[in-house]
């Protein structure tokens, strides 16, 4: 987070930005005071802006910002109707952002999903108009895991398919003495 300060702190400090000759006079400060705070809204902007940060939305926040995105909690899976997690719902929202801003790079692609999924999602060209995913179980719950595959919500550019392969979390791959 940043300085954060009360609307009366703001309001004094843009009363203090006047300059030396009207500074010490108390109806020229009391008037800059008046003035700013209705344009300060009792910080309301501020609020509304942290209401829909990603990280910290919850709840019927997120499904909001997933409207935005057009990312759903609800999906269907193999096993039926699904609703996901505020964890889950979070990671997917995140993904529907990558693809809807990714364009047709793939290396663009690869930079998103590294600096928003390091070391969960990797993703390869196979020269052949397709692209092929490996997610690893670690990065949600198994719901998360088949909505993502078979939701298309995997990045790609237009008219590229994809296909994915899910690893499971190894505890202790190695064995030794």
């Amino acid at each position: 987070g940043g300085l954060t300060m009360t609307t009366d702190e703001l309001a004094t400090y843009y009363a203090n930005l006047l300059i030396l000759q009207y500074l010490e006079k108390p109806k020229a400060y009391a008037t800059v005071k008046a003035q700013v705070l209705p344009v300060l809204m009792d910080q309301m902007p501020v609020a509304v802006q942290n209401a829909f940060n990603l990280i910290d939305a919850e709840g019927v926040q997120l499904d909001v910002l997933g409207k935005y995105v057009g990312a759903s909690r609800n999906g269907n899976t193999l096993d039926g109707p699904i609703v996901l997690s505020d964890d889950d719902f979070r990671s997917l929202i995140k993904l529907v952002i990558i693809k809807n801003n990714s364009g047709s790079s793939l290396a663009t692609i690869q930079a998103l999903l590294a600096a928003n999924f390091p070391g969960q999602i990797f993703v390869s060209d196979n020269q052949t108009m397709g692209l092929n995913y490996v997610l690893l179980e670690s990065l949600g719950t198994s719901d998360l895991l088949e909505i993502l595959v078979t939701g298309g919500y995997l990045p790609a550019p237009m008219g590229v398919q994809t296909s994915a392969t899910i690893l499971p979390i190894q505890v202790n791959p190695y064995f030794g003495f």
